[in-house]
């Protein structure tokens, strides 16, 4: 009689084990792309592997493109400025253009419904705490100049971050996603 208690608690812890490995859980993960920018989702565990795998071979390729980027970039200004506009000329913004990264942004949950609802929960504090408080627009009297200067370096690196979006997707042979801002092509190139 005793051992036959002994095998059904075996089996009974054993099937609760089965249970608990079989369950799936889930977390929200905050994605940024090369811009800075971020995106939160909800992925379980192997979502999560196969997208860090992807990052890491992102960030395996990301020092040869940013080189390859700055080339291009720097034969571009030269070709395209002219000896009037020597101010028109910027350098290439590589400092602020990271490879894409990814931040667990809250514990496990095994209901998808409590994921959801921190997930709402990141979106509105994102929504409520804009990461974009600075610069000389936000000053209280700005100047033009500073507003123009602001404005050109902000579309020169939303280029920038493009130019190496695109390399990147080239060499992977894949498109990599992005949350930013994106420059409608140059009509000159068709």
């Amino acid at each position: 009689m005793r051992k036959r208690t002994v095998i059904a608690a075996a089996a009974a812890v054993a099937l609760t084990c089965r249970f608990c490995a079989a369950q799936t859980s889930y977390a929200v993960y905050q994605i940024f792309d090369i811009q800075g920018l971020s995106d939160y989702t909800i992925m379980d565990k192997e979502e999560h592997a196969k997208l860090a795998a992807q990052i890491r071979e992102e960030e395996k390729i990301f020092p040869s493109v940013m080189v390859e980027a700055k080339k291009m970039w720097d034969e571009n200004q030269t070709s395209v400025m002219n000896k009037a506009n020597k101010a028109a000329k910027l350098p290439f913004p590589g400092n602020k253009i990271k490879p894409r990264a990814i931040k667990k942004f809250s514990t496990d949950f095994s209901d998808l419904d409590l994921a959801k609802k921190q997930l709402a929960q990141a979106k509105s504090h994102a929504e409520n705490n804009p990461a974009g408080n600075k610069g000389a627009a936000k000053k209280q009297n700005p100047k033009p100049e500073d507003i123009a200067r602001e404005n050109l370096q902000a579309r020169s690196f939303i280029e920038a971050a493009s130019m190496v979006n695109k390399l990147m997707g080239d060499k992977l042979g894949r498109p990599i996603p992005k949350y930013g801002f994106t420059t409608p092509e140059d009509p000159n190139k068709k």
